[in-house]
């Protein structure tokens, strides 16, 4: 190969992991500080502050630092510059300020786990298991990180409400099987469209409250059972469901124990119901990447794919987790006697799929 005229090989992918850890640590800061919340309380104004006023707003000594900062969040995309007054994006305005109702401020902190899982990572990938450390912190984290992640699943949750309503699967006074309920944000947004049905609740003791707490300030309590325990194992109060939701679970699972996992929700859902399973898929190899119009795969992994592989990756660093595919998932259904029936996306990033019976009645 005649290499004479070609451009060098230059280091931008590898400065862009490395600014990525610095992007991350720049807006924990900005939340930190409050920034994002100083620049919604003036937004009626619409001109926005200045950095000596956003650092007065904040409480930071010198303007200079955070005139850095607020540079920084400009070149990301998460706020804009007009003259030397700074302002929300749209993005910040609705994902950042912590009174948002989409609010991601606290999943910003809590999403990536333990941060001492990610100093041990190449030893949890050489050994197949994170340090049993990470797994405690972990268990301690869980009640932060379900709360954070409470705006998201609701829009998700009504979402599927809907979609279950025009399938003509939602019946007036369903029975629902939440099993991994979280921060409550599935039970609550299902039941606000059916506030006659009931909801089994199950979960990890130190997290149930969280949902019960989420219930209770929904008017719902007395429509909610909770059960704590290992929802693989837990008894519950009903043989059968209209409804099954396990969102955000199967991934934290090894595989065998997430394969379990489906075939209960499966026989739960019986002949006329549905398993609704929200999750982040972990990309097939070969769908993860670009491929040129020559049918040469380039490598470059698409912005989806990444996304989902970096999420499967956070799994692998505190949990015995590795994610889970598509492909797993109608595996799994099929040997559980089901198949899975039809996808979407109702928030960005954010794919539902829904798995019902292949018995006769099912079909029909």
């Amino acid at each position: 190969m005649n290499t004479t005229n070609a451009t060098p090989t230059g280091p931008a992918p590898v400065w862009d992991v490395i600014n990525g850890f610095t992007s991350y640590w720049a807006l924990s800061a900005a939340l930190d500080l409050g920034l994002f919340d100083a620049l919604a309380e003036h937004a009626d104004s619409g001109k926005g502050l200045d950095a000596k006023q956003l650092a007065t707003s904040i409480g930071a000594a010198e303007d200079t630092p955070v005139t850095v900062l607020a540079e920084t969040l400009v070149a990301l995309g998460l706020l804009a510059a007009v003259g030397s007054r700074f302002r929300l994006t749209p993005v910040a305005e609705h994902y950042l300020v912590s009174s948002a109702p989409a609010s991601m401020a606290a999943l910003v902190r809590h999403s990536p786990g333990p941060p001492g899982a990610w100093p041990g990572l190449a030893e949890t990938i050489r050994t197949g298991a994170p340090d049993p450390a990470v797994t405690a912190d972990l268990t301690a984290l869980y009640p932060a990180l379900v709360r954070a992640t409470g705006p998201t699943q609701a829009r998700v949750a009504s979402a599927v409400a809907a979609e279950l309503e025009r399938r003509g699967w939602w019946p007036r006074q369903p029975t629902v099987v939440d099993l991994g309920c979280g921060s409550g944000a599935w039970l609550t947004a299902l039941l606000r469209t059916r506030p006659s049905g009931t909801v089994i609740a199950v979960d990890r003791p130190n997290v149930l409250p969280i949902a019960e707490q989420a219930a209770s300030e929904a008017g719902l309590r007395e429509h909610v059972i909770t059960v704590a325990g290992d929802y693989l194992e837990a008894d519950l109060p009903v043989a059968a469901a209209d409804v099954v939701v396990l969102a955000h679970v199967l991934r934290a699972e090894p595989a065998e124990r997430a394969r379990r996992l489906l075939a209960r929700a499966v026989e739960l859902a019986g002949a006329d119901g549905v398993v609704v399973v929200v999750d982040y898929t972990r990309p097939d190899p070969a769908r993860a990447r670009h491929d040129d119009s020559d049918g040469e795969d380039r490598g470059a992994v698409c912005a989806a794919a990444r996304h989902e592989l970096l999420l499967s990756l956070t799994m692998l660093a505190s949990t015995a987790g590795l994610g889970v595919t598509v492909a797993d998932l109608r595996a799994w259904a099929e040997a559980a006697g089901a198949e899975l029936v039809g996808s979407f996306e109702p928030v960005p990033r954010q794919h539902v799929r829904l798995i019902r019976s292949r018995t006769p009645e099912a079909i029909s």
